[in-house]
């Protein structure tokens, strides 16, 4: 009889543990579904900074800088003509299909545009769902002398009402 009471006590503390390790179990796999499901509609991954400039001396109007290679890492933006700045960022490659497009916000202080007298202080771009799941970059390229504008540059990525992406930018003059 002693036998069986161990055997109980064993099956008890066994039963006790399977429960825990179902438990622990359930958790970690809800953990990483809630984890697969955020990962689906974001960026992955991103790099800030200058782009490499291709001439070295720019006439108003030229756009000769690449967007390949490599970015020097900055924050702190001398404006210049032809400078490039910006972020080259990867999206995760699934929750995009059949959705809305990014919606890509550039805040910049207030330039003017001496041809047509228009104000400029926000830039707003929609990316089109069909080349979501490739490399992107969201960049400024100082191309007109108004443009060269000191102060405070803020770029945002949304996916419908989720903020993807913020970085921001302080433009010095030179």
């Amino acid at each position: 009889m002693p036998y069986g009471k161990i055997d109980t006590h064993f099956s008890d503390a066994m039963s006790t543990r399977v429960t825990k390790i179902k438990a622990v179990f359930f958790l970690m796999c809800l953990v990483a579904s809630l984890a697969l499901a955020n990962e689906q509609r974001t960026i992955y991954d991103f790099e800030y900074g200058i782009f490499s400039r291709g001439m070295e001396e720019f006439k108003e109007g030229d756009r000769a800088v690449t967007s390949e290679g490599p970015l020097e890492p900055a924050t702190v933006i001398t404006a210049r003509l032809g400078t490039k700045f910006g972020v080259r960022y990867w999206l995760s490659r699934g929750g995009f299909a059949g959705k809305p497009t990014l919606h890509l916000v550039y805040h910049v202080p207030t330039m003017v545009n001496p041809n047509t007298g228009e104000y400029i202080d926000k830039i707003e771009i929609l990316q089109e769902e069909s080349t979501l799941d490739y490399t992107h970059t969201m960049a400024f390229e100082f191309a007109e002398q108004y443009e060269l504008v000191p102060g405070e540059y803020r770029f945002y990525i949304f996916f419908e009402n989720q903020k993807l992406l913020e970085q921001v930018f302080q433009v010095v003059l030179r």
